[in-house]
């Protein structure tokens, strides 16, 4: 029982310094948070993290198909059931405006620019 809360403490905490620290960047947010796959298997779904941060209102952390997001099953499925209702994920609009592709780089921070009608550009 020890070495389970332990590992399970453990984890959590590894996924807030290696996630700022290793693994790769998808998407714009203003801060350090990194997506890391390795951790993906003692994680569970928080190893996403960049996702995370730029979609704090998702229930799936686990955006592309290959990302494995426990978590998200179970959400899922609790829907399915009628369980859970009205959850979020991020629409593809809003994918597109946190998208490294729409952002420019200055004071080395990553920022994405609206026009006058709210497309990112």
């Amino acid at each position: 029982m020890g070495v389970r809360i332990t590992l399970g403490h453990h984890s959590t905490f590894m996924i807030n310094s290696v996630c700022h620290t290793w693994g790769n960047r998808p998407w714009n947010t203003k801060d350090l948070s990194k997506n890391n796959w390795v951790l993906g298997l003692i994680g569970y779904g928080e190893n996403w993290h960049n996702n995370h941060h730029a979609f704090q209102n998702s229930a799936r952390l686990g955006l592309e198909w290959w990302q494995l997001d426990f978590p998200w099953y179970v959400v899922k499925s609790l829907e399915w059931m009628g369980l859970a209702t009205d959850v979020k994920v991020p629409t593809e609009l809003q994918k597109q405006k946190m998208s490294f592709k729409n952002s420019t780089t200055t004071n080395g921070y990553e920022e994405t620019h609206e026009n006058g009608n709210g497309n990112a550009h």
